[in-house]
């Protein structure tokens, strides 16, 4: 996955939004236009936590050229959560820069 590719937790936002019974009511409203994904996806972090706690993660570099793995040790927002990397360093991200780490090669 690239930066122009979808992310992980915009996915998890609209699969939610397609199968949550208020979500699909709201946006099935005549009157209005369907929600936009920036709002899904708070909606859908404000009741979802797509990083628990000890998920080994893969985040993207400052300088968006790669991944590197990591392990969530918290959360600490919404759409915040520290990760720690193979050396102890920590810091914290948003979902724009994590995505499940695939399993062992």
């Amino acid at each position: 996955m690239n930066g122009a590719e979808e992310n992980y937790v915009v996915g998890l936002a609209a699969d939610w939004a397609r199968t949550d019974p208020l979500e699909q009511w709201v946006n099935a409203a005549p009157e209005g236009d369907p929600t936009p994904i920036d709002e899904t996806i708070q909606e859908y972090l404000g009741i979802h936590n797509p990083f628990p706690d000890e998920t080994p993660v893969e985040v993207l570099r400052n300088d968006n050229s790669g991944w590197d793995r990591a392990l969530i040790v918290e959360r600490v927002g919404v759409d915040e959560w520290t990760v720690e990397y193979d050396d102890g360093e920590q810091a914290w991200r948003s979902h724009q820069e994590l995505r499940p780490a695939p399993g062992p090669t």
